[in-house]
């Protein structure tokens, strides 16, 4: 009887060289098809933000702001009030399923830095950096609602933790800013005019309630509003969160925020062209790093706007005298993404679409404003 022969050592071989080949040419298969899941959910979640803004839309009629601001009294000093400084997430989150989150919410004080409060945060050894009026606010600020947050982004953004029932508790950030518009420091500055003669008006769909601020005055954004179109008009976008390291010496990369070249401040140029050509000429580097902590604090207006100036899925920088502004009335900050050509855009009439990270400049501004008297085809972007 003949015996029966086993595998020789180049067979085995063979054989382990087809498995590895066919491991190789699967694995960026199935690596896509996670990254296509991920991006669905990231879509669906600004899908959710725009039935929400809706919905608050239909029982307010105007737009959620991106901050109130505090009043003032005659002399020009802050009026003691509860303050208003809370993002429009907070202010969504009834019309997200999140009952819970909006009545942890106390309107009676400031998300971070109240006005007219001195000394810090009075239950060491919390390293929140909220100040001392954010304490009672705690269990809605750690809260990390999934809705504002992209699968495909693990980056912290937050770092500041409070020390809750025995262990450290890190506060929420967000993947999903409200667009602010363009640089409103230069707005109705003149072809070749001078950048100091800028108004300071806002132009985009996110607006600032304010008093005293004779520049915005008592602009309220409604539906009439978007004159130029609410399919034309972004709202909301993503960007990639920092990683919230200390700086110098974070992870560089779409998470870090970098300085304009020569620390240029918000007025150094006179079109928002030119400061997106200046921020991509900044060195991404380990020594011109701004803040590493992007999309830190979901529930603070002033963490969680951007702004058009740059385009997507650019060097992302800040203006040396802004960094960010704690308003939420200004910002270089741009969006971004880690889906592969793009990012996602949520527009005023609630649809949701995939803006190519080689969308032009005149196209990219015009979506930037909802009553600028621009028109744009689809194809434009």
């Amino acid at each position: 009887m003949r015996k029966r022969g086993g595998f020789t050592l180049i067979e085995l071989l063979v054989v382990i060289a087809i498995i590895t080949v066919l491991i190789a040419l699967l694995l960026p298969a199935v690596q896509s098809a996670r990254e296509a899941a991920r991006r669905a959910q990231c879509t669906n979640n600004l899908k959710q933000i725009g039935l929400a803004m809706h919905n608050y839309i239909s029982t307010y009629t105007w737009l959620p702001p991106l901050a109130v601001d505090q009043a003032w009294n005659a002399a020009g000093a802050g009026i003691p009030q509860p303050h208003q400084n809370w993002s429009e997430h907070v202010r969504l989150l009834p019309y997200l399923e999140q009952t819970v989150a909006y009545n942890a919410w106390n309107t009676a004080y400031g998300a971070r830095w109240s006005d007219n409060v001195t000394g810090g945060d009075p239950n060491p050894p919390d390293n929140s950096s909220g100040g001392v009026y954010s304490m009672p606010q705690y269990t809605v600020l750690t809260m990390q609602i999934s809705s504002f947050l992209c699968p495909s982004d693990t980056n912290p953004g937050s770092s500041g933790t409070w020390f809750i029932n025995g262990g450290w508790k890190l506060v929420g950030a967000s993947n999903y800013p409200a667009n602010s518009g363009l640089n409103r420091r230069i707005n109705g500055v003149p072809a070749g005019g001078n950048p100091s003669n800028g108004n300071w008006v806002m132009n985009g769909p996110g607006y600032v309630l304010t008093t005293w601020d004779g520049a915005i005055g008592s602009r309220v954004v409604t539906i009439n509003t978007f004159t130029d179109g609410t399919s034309n008009t972004a709202i909301f976008s993503e960007w990639v969160k920092g990683p919230a390291q200390g700086i110098p010496g974070a992870k560089n990369g779409q998470g870090m925020v970098y300085y304009l070249p020569g620390m240029a401040q918000s007025n150094a140029f006179a079109t928002d062209l030119q400061f997106a050509q200046s921020c991509q000429s900044a060195l991404a580097t380990t020594n011109n790093q701004a803040q590493s902590w992007k999309g830190e604090w979901w529930a603070y207006s002033g963490s969680q706007f951007y702004s058009h100036t740059n385009l997507p899925n650019r060097v992302t920088c800040e203006y040396q005298d802004q960094n960010p502004d704690s308003r939420a009335t200004i910002t270089l900050q741009n969006a971004s993404s880690n889906h592969p050509g793009g990012v996602n855009v949520l527009f005023g009439d609630g649809s949701v679409k995939f803006i190519k990270s080689s969308v032009g400049y005149q196209a990219w501004y015009a979506l930037a404003t909802p009553d600028n008297g621009e028109t744009i085809s689809s194809d434009a972007y």
